[in-house]
């Protein structure tokens, strides 16, 4: 091999040499934004997935809210039908009592939410007409403690009841 031969020998393995380094360097920066912006994505989407994960969650808890309150509602409604059935169905039985009975039961209810001091019992036409000879006294003699009745001998305009 001649000088000539060797120099453009050398010169060649020193542009290989030289090329082969500027590629690895290229593959490593190359590796480097690659891995970088794997990373970004990856943070990226682990950001869009807590976000999208904290939005399904908030909208299960609404969704669960909801279901609660028609749940709530549906009961209240069957209670409140309950209830008013119950209330016709005590109506009706206290309408149908004999006057000891229905009395009884107005002396029992009078006694259980009386207020203290004076009050005054207002009954209707029919009732003032059945009251038992000695119903008022017999409250008072029960609250003497803590207060008065006085049924009112002004009958008021309601179907049954006081």
């Amino acid at each position: 091999m001649t000088g000539l031969d060797r120099i453009v020998a050398k010169i060649a393995e020193d542009s290989k040499q030289k090329t082969d380094s500027i590629i690895a360097e290229a593959r490593q920066t190359a590796d480097e934004i690659i891995a970088e912006a794997r990373a970004e994505a990856q943070k990226q989407a682990d950001k869009i997935i807590a976000e999208a994960k904290a939005e399904a969650d908030r909208k299960i808890a609404v969704a669960h809210s909801a279901a609660e309150a028609v749940t709530r509602n549906r009961y209240l409604k069957v209670r409140n039908a309950v209830v008013n059935d119950i209330i016709s169905a005590a109506y009706e039985e206290i309408t149908k009592m004999d006057d000891e009975a229905y009395f009884d039961l107005l002396f029992a209810i009078c006694v259980k939410n009386i207020e203290k001091n004076e009050c005054r019992m207002y009954l209707n036409e029919r009732d003032l007409a059945r009251m038992p000879e000695g119903f008022e006294d017999r409250i008072n003699q029960t609250v003497y403690e803590t207060s008065a009745v006085q049924v009112s001998p002004t009958p008021i305009d309601i179907e049954n009841g006081f």
